[in-house]
């Protein structure tokens, strides 16, 4: 169904009918559950606090000294405070802090490549999201400061490293 469709059969029922509807689909879906909540209680201090603690499980998902994290698990965790539309701070606090904790893992541990390049294209999206929303001063510094700590393992260059160096440089030419 559309929203063009909704809107249409919303206009054909009653306020009384609408609200009904609204408390079986908070009955039905933990997603309406925890919108509609958050509808009633904007707290995003709390949800923010979550979905970090989330992130940090996720990123911290290893398996021989080898990280396991899954970057759609991220994306998805980050989608998760952005459908709340809490404002472009929160959101761009949550890309951040996805970021800085990446690059701590990436200092000691091997992380795939395709899940590099993800993680890079997550770069990109936090700092056109922070220039879109007028914060890049404000996140950028960070962001710089996360991949300029990272180590270089073995003597040799940290790929990943690199990889968002490039990103970050070529992201904000491209602003």
């Amino acid at each position: 169904m559309s929203k063009t469709q909704l809107k249409k059969e919303l206009a054909k029922m009653t306020a009384s009918q609408i609200g009904e509807l609204i408390l079986d689909l908070y009955d039905a879906r933990p997603e309406a559950k925890e919108y509609l909540d958050f509808f009633i209680k904007p707290d995003i201090d709390s949800k923010l606090n979550k979905a970090k603690s989330l992130i940090k499980k996720e990123v911290g998902r290893t398996s021989r000294g080898r990280s396991k994290m899954r970057s759609t698990k991220l994306r998805r965790l980050i989608k998760d405070i952005s459908s709340l539309n809490p404002g472009s701070d929160a959101v761009c606090e949550i890309m951040t802090y996805t970021i800085e904790t990446a690059c701590a893992i990436g200092s000691d541990q091997w992380i795939k490549e395709t899940t590099q390049r993800a993680l890079a294209k997550l770069l990109q999206d936090t700092i056109r999201e922070a220039d879109n929303g007028g914060m890049l001063p404000t996140y950028l510094p960070r962001i710089e400061t996360a991949i300029k700590e990272m180590k270089s393992t073995f003597y040799r260059p940290n790929p990943f490293k690199s990889l968002l160096k490039e990103t970050l440089t070529d992201t904000i030419q491209n602003l």
